[in-house]
């Protein structure tokens, strides 16, 4: 498992480090104005509404598909995959047209404050990316299925060409025109499914014309799909919410709020959602066997890495927050008020990294036990206790208010996620996973203090990027040395587990 989500990292690591190349060319060609605005909200709305299936998809697939091949076999399981395709496919049509029938009405409810020039760019390239919509629906369909059967490498990689070609587009459209922005991003979707076709062949999967919605699977799919969906439905509330606020707050805001979450977020897909990648077939099957205490286990172990993980990479981010704005974003027409402007969200996102990270974990499993209810519920709760806090913060902060109302709703609804799952299966430790925290936080802590001095010394004698540099270096030493010192519970075996996978 180790050596599949350290492979996963590295992957994950290039193509987002891609993604932010993509950030950056349209941060420098385009800056953070009305433009960029509009570009951003119709790749959203398109990412949003499908959302919706998407996620049902994503939680729903993968234990039906389990249960369905330990207790009939190959042939009823691919049989399964072929008529939740078509289904899918059937009921993308229909959103794909309502789309382009309502696109006005669509973009203002996403971004209320667009008007003019801007809302007519908007509602052009929300027309022309709808169509991404089916390629998006196979990739979350086959993304799953590859999944199951363990081959996790392919479709992190599927997100290579993607970005290669976003980031073409970006470059060219600044000499061909602005609508090569849309045009260029239905094709980087294509060749991602496209990338994808191989794997999916070698692993079996031949697609036939099968259409059955009496089938008996696809409806128990379906019943656990749709408390997700509703519950992706409410983070979706909350992202429309932040949205249209910062549409109102001032121009650009859109474009900072975007930058700067796909930064923080950054962390969480290279280490939550490499782990979680793996751990969801593997906790499925387990709860499919009703292992319950094993299922525990692994459960407790990766709450721990990933606190291990997210909490000085929260730190990090905090601390330089700054100096990571300028050295992502800081040339072209990015100015310095964007600067500013960004660097507030990402310190106010970075504040519930570990929130956001262990939420998805925990969900997953939720899922797993084919329980989608109860997350659905905590997801109502985030999201009415999100649009409180931004109506309220975002009038005594502005844009930073949207940052720091999503870091306390996640970091609440965590808690009390946690908290359902205990009452579901006993307990998981939590006296020792809640003392392994407090000393990761300490830990953190000290390391900040360290990264930040050796920062402010180095500066004195070397550029700025040299200096985060090594402040960063310093950083990573003393947060290791510090969990050394504090002696974490499971301390030994992630040493055992470094040097075994070293051997290797």
């Amino acid at each position: 498992m180790e050596k599949t989500v350290i492979s996963i990292m590295l992957i994950v690591i290039i193509t987002k480090i891609m993604g932010f190349s993509r950030d950056i060319f349209l941060a420098y060609f385009y800056g953070a104005n009305g433009l960029t605005d509009a570009y951003l909200i119709s790749t959203n709305i398109s990412t949003v509404i499908f959302a919706f299936i998407g996620m049902g998809i994503a939680a729903s697939y993968i234990p039906v598909y389990t249960k369905i091949f330990k207790e009939r076999g190959r042939e009823p399981a691919e049989k399964f995959t072929v008529n939740v395709t078509n289904t899918v496919m059937l009921l993308t049509t229909i959103l794909v047209l309502m789309i382009i029938c309502f696109t006005t009405p669509i973009v203002k409810l996403f971004a209320f404050g667009f008007e003019g020039e801007t809302l007519r760019i908007a509602v052009i390239f929300t027309r022309i990316i709808s169509v991404t919509l089916y390629f998006t629906a196979l990739i979350f369909i086959f993304t799953s299925y590859l999944e199951v059967k363990n081959r996790f490498l392919i479709t992190e990689l599927s997100g290579l060409p993607l970005n290669i070609i976003l980031i073409a587009t970006i470059a060219i459209s600044s000499w061909l025109g602005l609508y090569i922005l849309a045009i260029g991003t239905v094709l980087a979707v294509i060749v991602q499914f496209l990338s994808m076709i191989p794997a999916i062949k070698k692993s079996g999967y031949r697609h036939r014309f099968v259409l059955d919605f009496k089938d008996q699977d696809l409806k128990r799919m379906i019943v656990l799909a749709i408390p997700v969906i509703i519950g992706v439905s409410a983070d979706q509330i909350n992202v429309l919410v932040d949205r249209t606020i910062a549409s109102q707050i001032t121009e650009g805001g859109i474009s900072a709020l975007t930058y700067a979450h796909r930064l923080v977020f950054f962390v969480q897909a290279i280490f939550v959602l490499a782990i979680v990648k793996v751990m969801f077939p593997k906790i499925s099957k387990l709860a499919a066997r009703k292992e319950i205490k094993e299922l525990k286990d692994v459960v407790g172990k990766v709450i721990a890495a990933i606190s291990i993980i997210v909490i000085p990479a929260a730190v990090g981010m905090m601390i330089f927050s700054r100096q990571i704005t300028e050295l992502m974003f800081g040339r072209g027409e990015f100015d310095e008020y964007e600067i500013e402007m960004t660097t507030g969200l990402i310190f106010f996102y970075a504040l519930g990294l570990l929130g956001f990270g262990l939420r998805e974990v925990l969900s997953k499993v939720f899922y797993s036990l084919e329980d989608s209810r109860t997350p659905m519920i905590n997801a109502f709760g985030a999201m009415f206790l999100n649009v409180g806090l931004n109506l309220v913060l975002s009038r005594i902060i502005g844009l930073n208010g949207l940052a720091l109302a999503t870091s306390i709703a996640a970091i609440v609804s965590t808690v009390l996620l946690y908290a359902s799952l205990v009452r579901k299966v006993g307990s998981l430790d939590s006296r020792r996973l809640m003392i392994d925290l407090s000393k990761g936080i300490l830990a953190a802590i000290i390391m900040g203090v360290a990264a930040r001095t050796a920062y402010s010394v180095s500066l004195l004698a070397v550029g700025d990027i040299a200096a985060l540099f090594i402040g960063v270096c310093i950083g990573v030493v003393v947060y290791a040395a510090m969990l050394w010192v504090l002696q974490l519970s499971d301390i030994a075996y992630y040493k055992a587990r470094v040097l075994a996978l070293a051997r290797r």
